[in-house]
């Protein structure tokens, strides 16, 4: 019969009849143990430690959010925020402020202290405060105290003590205070007043309090009403039965929220881990959906965009008031697939080259629901093109130097030769004399002109010579002459002396001939470009100078970087001052850069010879 009843019953039955039967046989045994009385009252004091944890919890809490306050309104007392209850802030024992009407007396023990709790009652409500002195003024706030109690207590009654013989709040007034007072060596004890037994627990709280709480015995008694009563027969069956199913909910609701939270915490990781992943590209991702609606951009598009918001994609992204005319937007939708296009200037208030690709999102029926946006800053590419163009250039352009030296310094050789033959058949005073001297003369100098190109045209050959550096400024100054005169400015060589210096001439000449473009380029009109000299210890040091621009502070320290430059795209490569510096440290001298922006700038070439 029993197998027959055991294969008719499933599961849950079976655990049920279990859990009845449990339960009444442990109930049978409180009942006919003779130290039953002891096991209840063990109950009944761990209800009130429970019961007296969770009131010192929450009244810890709400301290420190008095003090979280307090310390907000300490910084800026011109945008007090709502405080929980009450506020008073005093200085020179005068009010300054005070949101409630009844009135409070400050402890002259609180003045000596610069931060402290405390527990009173203010027009009969008690209240739990926050205390804080700094410099002269007094912050205090304070919060209900039998709110905090009500909510955290049930059957319970409290009243608090302060230093164990003063009692500072009561909920009520038992003529057994005094007695409870005097018992300091337990925590938890019973005491009869009236006829009735109390359970009463304490606990200390902020060094100088300590909180009572104290009940009837019966008010804990669910089931039973003392120990010498029988259990009611239906309330026991009624009340196991109520307890099993509430396991059971309470076991299937923990369930559900174990598999929920774990699903919760594995997605959670997988969109951490896909956040890290796309905000660590330094390039800009957003999604946008079918109405050109910007979803989400990365970190990276914040960072260049500030401001960006939630709104349409051309607004947000390229500062446009319809959409770009080289979107391909539209054809990801309609043909599901990627495009990709390379623009200037893409993004809102940032130049430069951009690449921008377009790429479909498909949800889990393969339509396409968004797009994605990505965002590449191609300029170094697209600025190392132009550096390798302009290198092969100038490659070129010293092979067309060579060559062209070469072909006029030919027929030059046959002028000055003619010339100089000529001049044997006049007299020296001659009037034809005068103009053959003009002739030569002339043809030295273009002869200068065309060694120093062949000596620049030659540089790569680091063939090292003793030459005067005057020849290299002077050289310059000729190379710009029209520059120069264009923007009318005035180049003051002031190297009376010799300056012999053993490097390559043409990379000396190449030296000055980008700080003297620079120098042009900076000055805007009547400039004044000044060479000088200095001499400190045995060390020669040329000083170029100029009234222009000047370099801004933030620019001072990455002029000499290879490709920095502040020119606009296509003015400028950002090598003229690296090659320089390299050119100067590979010989052995040093070169110092002295500017202040809007009043000029000084280059220092340091000969350490």
């Amino acid at each position: 019969m029993i197998k027959q009843l055991y294969k008719r019953l499933n599961p849950f039955e079976i655990f049920l009849i279990l859990s009845l039967l449990f339960v009444l046989l442990i109930t049978l045994l409180i009942y006919i143990d003779k130290k039953s009385s002891e096991k209840l009252n063990f109950y009944v004091f761990k209800t009130q430690e429970k019961s007296i944890l969770r009131l010192i919890t929450a009244m810890e809490e709400e301290l420190a959010n008095l003090n979280l306050s307090l310390n907000r309104i300490e910084q800026d007392e011109t945008n007090i925020s709502k405080i929980t209850d009450q506020l008073i802030i005093i200085r020179d024992n005068k009010t300054i402020l005070k949101n409630f009407l009844e009135q409070y007396e400050l402890k002259k023990s609180l003045i000596k202290k610069s931060e402290d709790i405390f527990i009173d009652n203010i027009a009969d409500v008690g209240y739990l405060g926050l205390y804080i002195k700094r410099d002269d003024k007094i912050y205090m706030a304070f919060s209900n105290l039998e709110k905090i109690i009500n909510e955290n207590l049930f059957s319970e009654n409290i009243f608090i003590t302060y230093k164990d013989d003063r009692i500072v709040y009561a909920s009520e007034y038992k003529d057994f205070f005094n007695k409870v007072k005097d018992v300091k060596s337990k925590s938890q004890f019973s005491i009869i007043s009236n006829n009735e037994k109390f359970a009463i627990t304490s606990a200390s709280f902020y060094r100088d309090y300590k909180i009572f709480i104290y009940a009837p015995f019966k008010y804990y008694y669910t089931g039973f009403t003392d120990k010498d009563v029988k259990i009611g027969l239906s309330a026991f069956i009624l009340g196991t039965i109520i307890l099993v199913l509430l396991f059971l909910i309470k076991n299937s609701i923990n369930r559900f929220i174990y598999e929920k939270e774990k699903f919760e915490k594995l997605f959670q990781l997988e969109h951490e881990k896909f956040q890290r992943i796309v905000e660590s590209i330094e390039e800009g991702v957003a999604l946008i959906d079918r109405n050109y609606n910007l979803i989400w951009a990365n970190s990276y598009l914040i960072r260049k965009i500030p401001g960006i918001k939630s709104g349409l994609c051309f607004m947000e992204i390229t500062g446009k008031d319809s959409k770009c005319e080289f979107c391909m937007f539209e054809k990801v939708f309609e043909q599901k697939s990627s495009f990709s296009i390379s623009t200037t200037n893409f993004l809102k208030e940032s130049k430069g080259h951009f690449e921008v690709v377009w790429a479909p999102l498909f949800d889990e029926k393969g339509e396409v629901t968004a797009c994605v946006e990505l965002i590449r800053d191609i300029s170094k590419i697209k600025d190392l093109e132009a550096q390798l163009i302009q290198s092969e250039k100038l490659s070129a352009l010293g092979l067309l130097a060579g060559g062209v030296a070469h072909e006029i310094n030919n027929p030059l050789v046959g002028i000055l030769n003619i010339s100089q033959l000529l001049a044997r058949r006049f007299d020296k005073n001659s009037k034809e004399m005068e103009m053959l001297n003009v002739i030569i003369e002339a043809g030295k100098e273009t002869k200068n002109i065309v060694q120093n190109l062949l000596d620049y045209a030659r540089q790569g050959i680091e063939k090292y010579e003793e030459f005067d550096i005057r020849e290299s400024i002077e050289f310059a100054t000729k190379i710009f002459g029209s520059r120069l005169k264009a923007k009318k400015i005035t180049v003051e060589n002031k190297l009376s002396q010799q300056i012999k210096v053993k490097a390559s001439k043409g990379k000396i000449h190449q030296v000055f001939l980008n700080l003297m473009s620079n120098a042009i380029d900076a000055i805007t009109d009547n400039g004044v470009i000044t060479i000088d000299s200095l001499e400190k210890d045995g060390i020669k040091t040329i000083i170029f100078k100029d009234n222009g621009t000047g370099i801004k502070p933030e620019h001072i320290d990455k002029i000499f970087d290879p490709f920095f430059t502040t020119k606009d795209i296509g003015k400028g490569t950002g090598l003229g001052l690296a090659v320089i510096s390299g050119i100067i440290h590979d010989i052995g001298w040093d070169i110092k850069v002295y500017s202040k922006f809007g009043e000029g700038t000084e280059f220092h070439i340091i000969i350490n010879q």
